[in-house]
């Protein structure tokens, strides 16, 4: 595996925990808004599996990690990190795009995780544009998504669904058709981050009022 150099202390990325944040290197999306572009193009400064856990060993603020990327799902080692750190007794916490269905039954039925953030990133009828895709394959992607949802809803770890919104490629219809699909999950509405994109993007205002009011309709949280 391949995991960026940089690895991070955080304390809002783990719900109620301060979190040691790793990053894996490289993405089957192209998402036009995405803000870690690098990460995606893999023009970042890299560091093996080893040596991601010999720094995290050496951390000893926490015993809470968040696996981000990137998706951390591509890589076929995932499950073979997480097991050495489920050793060590950390508690795990897994963000995906939901597109390997495959790897988080794995990961669910091993118990090897205690929390999983999934992007829902848009309707099926948007998931083309935001995803970067091809026609074809964001509808075969869409459908795995959902039998990731499907994994989590049916397990006993605790999971939120994340959306980010941004104006110009997101409407209201999405965000409907979004609640629709997972209903009362709880559900983070994210605001855009307008910078260092992977496509350039300039239709992205959005009155923060508005924005609130969108959120309390559907019954999510904003970030």
């Amino acid at each position: 595996m391949k995991f960026a150099k940089s690895i991070l202390t955080s304390f809002c990325d783990y719900p109620g925990s301060i979190a040691t944040v790793v990053f894996t290197v490289g993405c089957n999306f192209r998402c036009p808004y995405c803000y870690n572009q690098d990460l995606v193009l893999e023009r970042v400064e890299t560091v093996s599996d080893q040596e991601a856990l010999q720094e995290i060993f050496r951390r000893k603020i926490t015993s809470s990690i968040v696996i981000t990327g990137g998706e951390p799902t591509i890589h076929r080692d995932l499950p073979i990190f997480i097991r050495h750190l489920k050793k060590k007794g950390y508690s795990l916490k897994l963000d995906t795009n939901g597109s390997n269905p495959q790897m988080v039954d794995e990961l669910l039925k091993e118990e090897l995780l205690d929390y999983v953030a999934l992007d829902i990133k848009s309707s099926p009828e948007n998931f083309q544009t935001i995803s970067g895709l091809d026609e074809s394959t964001a509808k075969e992607i869409f459908r795995r998504i959902l039998d990731t949802l499907d994994l989590l809803n049916n397990s006993s770890v605790r999971f939120e669904i994340r959306t980010t919104f941004v104006p110009g490629l997101i409407n209201e219809t999405d965000l409907k058709e979004i609640k629709k699909i997972i209903g009362n999950k709880p559900w983070y509405i994210q605001r855009f981050k307008p910078y260092k994109t992977l496509s350039s993007l300039t239709n992205y205002a959005l009155e923060e009022k508005k924005l609130r009011r969108l959120v309390d309709e559907l019954g999510a949280e904003l970030r």
